[in-house]
């Protein structure tokens, strides 16, 4: 492991103007007649590489600020629709598989053709716009050099079915996408002298996708052969053979990004030469190249000039995996992001981390002793599904849900409380440093249903009772049965295939990660706290489920027959190099105050 600082020097660009581009907004054809829609962004004169943006979104209808960033640094720009979406005509019976590659790949190649292309062509992109550079890498195109995706979810346990439970989001997300989102961008066309864009919308040759992809979503709520199509499955991404630096920001509001970035890289593309990982925290479009942390635009340039320009500049000798601790945004302007201090590492996961285990007592606390002959040995009970905390990038996180305020609890405070219970650490005596996802251990019984669902929150408490977000959980219970190829101490992996129901009364051991991997320290004097509940029945904005079963008294058993546990992985030695960043300042790590720790659960043994 090594550690830099973060150096970057944005004065080296030139600064283009509207006036000093060219814009054109056109079509390509394919070989199968299809017409993608897409925008290009050029200096007058010259020939350049290009960065490529192919997105079911706006990407055919960026405006010119989400390409001066490339044009800055030496680039063209194009921004393109996938068949079937904006104006890009054809029909698609869902979004995020092959055929997004096949047209993709064409672009590029017509790309490379233009007078104004040096040949070589480098996508960016995040969310579905990561998905799609690894269906084009896939279909090996001679003029693509390299891709940046970021933001990356699969098409079931860390995007739609997060711990195999749906997600309102996903429905919400397939509604605007195919309905609303490429609309806005065909009307920016429109309005921008589109004509052809215009006739097609209002022609019968506009079909809309049947089924709707959210029918899709609910009708496999396993892990199934559909949901293996909507990501590149292991065969295509083993035909990735162009440098690939993937992008993940630790608390996603969407999910599990980074889960699902590591995963790629250390196992789908194991054995691709020129390969990056780049970790942050932070949410969805931090890991963007024009909306997201300013550090990570600077990664992307390095790798872009590399590559696609050809530039020297020793990027391929450089440790492969970089993580950015402690991203702050002041004033909540990601352009102006700074990173507390970065580490570089051979590999991931760090090999030199160790896996510490801390034990849930029945005296809510989280110790690093083994459970023996104790007093506080036997299992703590909590009200399901009263879901209470809320996380992510969700302002109820502020409001604690404990409600205390000194020594009177109203009655709404103290049915909150009883739907969660908490174990926390005691200060500690020194600085730790985690670097990984921990995977938790619970030992589950409940009294009343055949199932429940598991929402875990981790935070760091300072001794003022300043609580901040670091990592989220979720799981069902009935989804306990492992992929046994997959799972490694990094990443849990249900099978998701078949669900086992619970029976009232019998103890279950639940194995799970939490939602991605983080880099974060807990600071001397600072506790960590764990919660244990069930999602809030208040969805958030974007994670958010309908918590599964009846109500129940469940319990969590904390014995040497039943060790609930979580391992934390700790980088030995490692302590915080800058100051504790101000809250608030942590992009989707919400926090609040509390005057007292408030243990939770049902007042029974």
């Amino acid at each position: 492991m090594m550690t830099e600082q973060f150096c970057y020097n944005a004065s080296q660009w030139v600064s283009f103007s509207e006036a000093d581009v060219v814009r054109d907004i056109s079509y390509v054809t394919t070989n199968d007649r299809t017409r993608i829609a897409y925008v290009s962004y050029r200096p007058k004169s010259g020939r350049y590489p290009t960065v490529f943006e192919y997105t079911p979104y706006t990407a055919s209808a960026a405006p010119f600020e989400v390409a001066k960033p490339f044009l800055d640094a030496g680039y063209a720009f194009v921004g393109a629709n996938v068949t079937g979406t904006g104006c890009s005509t054809g029909v698609m019976d869902q979004w995020l598989t092959r055929i997004e590659g096949v047209h993709g790949a064409e672009v590029v190649e017509w790309i490379a053709k233009q007078p104004w292309s040096d040949g070589n062509i480098g996508m960016v992109g995040y969310s579905s716009g990561g998905t799609s550079q690894l269906w084009v890498a896939a279909e090996q195109p001679p003029h693509l050099r390299a891709i940046v995706p970021s933001g990356l979810g699969n098409g079931y346990d860390t995007w739609t079915y997060l711990g195999g439970m749906l997600q309102i989001s996903a429905l919400q997300w397939a509604f605007t996408s195919e309905f609303e989102t490429p609309v806005s961008g065909a009307e920016w066309r429109v309005r921008h002298g589109d004509t052809e864009g215009a006739k097609y919308r209002s022609s019968d040759r506009f079909v809309d996708r049947y089924p709707l992809f959210v029918d899709l979503i609910r009708q496999h709520p396993f892990k199934d052969e559909w949901s293996d199509t909507i990501f590149p499955p292991p065969t295509a991404l083993a035909k990735i053979s162009v440098p690939t630096m993937i992008v993940a920001a630790s608390q996603d509001e969407w999910g599990g990004a980074a889960k699902e970035g590591p995963r790629l890289f250390m196992r789908y593309l194991a054995n691709l030469k020129n390969k990056k990982l780049v970790l942050l925290n932070g949410a969805h479009s931090s890991g963007s190249a024009h909306k997201g942390s300013a550090p990570v635009l600077a990664e992307h340039i390095r790798f872009l000039d590399r590559w696609v320009k050809g530039v020297k500049n020793g990027i391929e000798d450089e440790p492969a995996v970089k993580v950015f601790w402690e991203v702050t945004e002041p004033g909540g302007d990601p352009k102006k992001a700074v990173a507390g201090w970065t580490t570089t590492h051979e590999t991931w996961p760090e090999p030199s981390v160790v896996r510490q285990p801390f034990y849930l007592t029945a005296d809510a606390k989280l110790s690093p002793d083994q459970p023996g002959s104790r007093p506080e040995e036997g299992s703590r009970a909590y009200l399901y599904p009263i879901g209470t905390e809320q996380f992510g990038d969700s302002s109820p996180f502020a409001v604690a849900p404990s409600g205390l305020t000194g020594t009177f609890q109203s009655a709404k405070s103290s049915l909150l409380r009883m739907g969660l219970l908490n174990y926390r650490t005691a200060p500690l005596a020194s600085d730790m440093a985690l670097l990984g996802n921990p995977e938790v251990t619970l030992f589950l019984s409940i009294d009343q249903g055949d199932d429940a669902d598991l929402e875990l929150t981790l935070k760091d408490v300072d001794p003022d009772g300043n609580i901040l977000f670091i990592q989220s959980g979720l799981q069902r219970a009935s989804f306990r049965e492992l992929d046994e190829a997959l799972t490694n101490a990094e990443d849990v992996v249900p099978a998701f295939r078949e669900s086992e129901k619970l029976k009232p009364g019998k103890i279950y051991e639940i194995r799970m990660s939490l939602l991605g991997a983080f880099a974060h320290v807990v600071r001397k004097g600072h506790s960590l706290e764990l919660t244990v509940g069930a999602p809030g029945l208040l969805p958030d904005r974007v994670i958010g489920s309908l918590p599964v079963g009846v109500p129940s008294i469940n319990r969590i058993y904390s014995s040497k027959a039943c060790p609930s546990k979580i391992l934390l992985p700790v980088l030995p030695g490692a302590v915080a190099q800058a100051p504790t960043p101000e809250y608030g300042s942590l992009r989707n790590q919400p926090y609040r105050k509390e005057t007292g720790f408030v243990p939770g659960g049902l007042p029974i043994r």
